[in-house]
């Protein structure tokens, strides 16, 4: 005679495998989801600290592009043109190299103070590279401002403005011209 626990081992084996498989799966996503969250997070990271580094660039270039009676930005900071050349300070046998600068900006208080908001802002030193919760929302706000202040001091100095090719398209896909509306023809 047969044992009846014999069909019952023969019906748990499908459940004994699902159960092995989901184990082992779960193991296995614990692991490459660690992977691909650092590695994702190193991505992103890198992104931000490009931006914020990109904008502590740019407003270096603004501040020594304003009138030398400002003091917009700390003395360490500011770089005088000619330290900035490639110039090489034995060149008596090599032709002298040609110096491009760019013009002044406007005395402008309020350009000043925009470009001191913005130094502060996007200066590496005081940027938390802790992994919290706080210091990563911190991070996210002075990033999102200095993106605001930037816009602000390119449209008060003229720059960063997306030009627009023959057609009136922008290089986005956007239109910049009000003669498309014009061309529609009104709903009956």
């Amino acid at each position: 005679m047969m044992d009846p626990n014999t069909f019952d081992e023969v019906l748990g084996l499908e459940e004994h495998f699902y159960n092995d498989g989901f184990r082992q799966g779960l193991a296995d996503g614990v692991r490459s989801g660690q992977i691909e969250g650092r590695t994702f997070g190193l991505e992103k990271g890198f992104e931000k600290y490009f931006e914020s580094g990109r904008l502590y660039g740019k407003v270096l270039v603004w501040a020594n592009r304003m009138p030398a009676s400002q003091d917009s930005l700390a003395p360490e900071d500011r770089q005088h043109p000619r330290t900035a050349s490639n110039a090489t300070p034995h060149a008596h046998d090599q032709k002298e190299t040609s110096h491009t600068t760019l013009p002044l900006l406007p005395h402008n208080q309020r350009l000043s103070k925009h470009l001191k908001v913005l130094h502060a802002l996007s200066e590496s030193e005081s940027l938390s590279t802790e992994n919290t919760e706080e210091a990563v929302s911190d991070f996210d706000d002075r990033l999102k401002r200095s993106q605001g202040k930037a816009k602000v001091i390119e449209r008060m100095v003229g720059e960063g403005r997306e030009e627009a090719d023959v057609d009136g398209q922008m290089s986005n896909g956007k239109s910049n011209s009000t003669k498309d509306v014009n061309n529609l023809s009104p709903r009956n």
